[in-house]
């Protein structure tokens, strides 16, 4: 992952500006951790969110759940949607894979998933 874009990430997750939502990468004035990045690709490109009426669920680039190529591409990630290691035990013996919108949906807070993406993207 591009070093300065996983700072602004880290940094977004941790400002207490950004409300955390689940399932969506925008609900209204609430973001999943990905909708976060995405977010700050829309600042630093001069970029807007679509609301589409039809479905009523905000967009960028057309994806309301996963990150869209140019994000991806910016960020130096490689997937719509980072697998991270999780421990599934207290002594983190043990772990399983997981995508970061499963962690973001299931209760981890932006504070847990930013420590995340420090130590392993």
């Amino acid at each position: 992952m591009n070093s300065k874009v996983k700072e602004k990430w880290i940094s977004a997750l941790r400002s207490g500006k950004y409300k955390q939502g689940i399932r969506h990468l925008r609900n209204e004035d609430k973001y999943c951790c990905l909708g976060v990045l995405c977010d700050l690709y829309s600042q630093e490109h001069n970029i807007e969110w679509d609301f589409d009426d039809f479905i009523s669920k905000w967009s960028f680039y057309g994806s309301c759940d996963f990150l869209p190529y140019s994000v991806q591409n910016w960020s130096g990630l490689n997937t719509s949607n980072p697998m991270v290691k999780v421990s599934v035990d207290d002594e983190n013996k043990y772990f399983h894979h997981e995508p970061l919108s499963d962690l973001n949906d299931t209760g981890f807070t932006f504070e847990q998933i930013s420590n995340i993406i420090e130590r392993q993207l």
